[in-house]
C-alpha cells in the first residue's frame, strides 16, 4: 500500500516537527517563567 521509503521520511518529518513544538514549548515555559519573576520584583 505504502512505499517504505515514503513512509520512513513521513516517520523522521513528524519526529522533526514534535520535536521543535517540544521545543518551541520549553522556550515559552522559561519565558513565561522569567517574565513572572520580573513583575514580582517590581
Amino acid at each position: 500500500m505504502f512505499n517504505p521509503a515514503v513512509t520512513d521520511g513521513v516517520n523522521l518529518f513528524v519526529n522533526i516537527v514534535i520535536f521543535l513544538a517540544a521545543f518551541g514549548a520549553a522556550i515559552s515555559l522559561i519565558d513565561f517563567r522569567n517574565s513572572n519573576k520580573k513583575k514580582e520584583e517590581h
